[in-house]
């Protein structure tokens, strides 16, 4: 909570030590030039900390006194307190709607650093241990480099987040069944999204949609119930009609 800012503190500083004097001598005093002087003046009068008096067609600013000001920091507390007390009050008595709604929360996430963001996301806050995915292994997680294989996957894996995969056949793709147990992987050939770079995949209510490009990946988090459910009837069907594999 800040009752004054930066500028209006080194204009109250000045005033403390310089006492009755002229814009002037403040913007001397803080090296503030006179048009924001006078702004930060201006706000400072109205907040009751500050006053101005005119001799001779010259204005001549002041501060309260310190036992003046104290009070007033102690009554803007006071006043913070009980406005946020009647808040909570108020809050509390709201119900959550919980009807389904089409409404979406929408995360977008863009270049290396927010695609490591983006797939966080998939371990820290997916309360169902689960993933599903339809995506494009040969053409798609190459581009991500080494973080994907030594932070990710074994990171996923510490967390027991389990993940079932239709991918496009392939033999990058056939290279991942020798450590799909160990990753917690289970795996489905279906050629769907094949040489096109992407992924999509849906744990707890949230649809994510990842562009696997070197130079500016992007990812999507779309947090709907209902799009979520939508996605896993479809990953659902696409599944019964692929090729499982065997997991020993």
């Amino acid at each position: 909570m800040e009752l004054i800012n930066d500028k209006e503190r080194r204009v109250m500083e000045a005033l403390f030590k310089l006492g009755n004097c002229t814009v002037n001598q403040i913007s001397k005093e803080t090296l503030i030039n006179r048009t924001a002087l006078y702004h930060t003046l201006g706000l400072l009068i109205k907040k009751g900390l500050v006053t101005q008096v005119e001799k001779d067609k010259i204005s001549y600013y002041e501060a309260i006194s310190i036992e003046q000001y104290e009070k007033w920091v102690e009554s803007k507390i006071e006043t913070l307190k009980q406005t946020s007390k009647k808040d909570v009050a108020i809050f509390s008595t709201v119900k959550k709607d919980k009807k389904l709604s089409l409404y979406a929360d929408v995360k977008y996430f863009e270049g290396p650093e927010g695609i490591r963001n983006f797939f966080a996301d998939s371990i820290y806050n997916n309360k169902e241990k689960q993933i599903l995915t339809i995506t494009d292994y040969e053409s798609g997680y190459a581009k991500l480099g080494d973080w994907f294989t030594e932070v990710y996957l074994p990171e996923r894996v510490r967390k027991g987040v389990r993940v079932r995969s239709v991918l496009p056949d392939s033999p990058i793709g056939r290279s991942y069944v020798k450590s799909a147990k160990e990753l917690l992987r289970d795996m489905c050939f279906v050629d769907i999204f094949k040489d096109l770079g992407i992924e999509m995949a849906v744990y707890d209510s949230k649809v994510t949609i990842t562009v696997f490009d070197k130079k500016h990946p992007i990812g999507v988090i779309i947090k709907n119930d209902i799009i979520a459910n939508a996605f896993r009837e479809i990953f659902t069907y696409i599944w019964k009609t692929g090729e499982k594999v065997n997991i020993k």
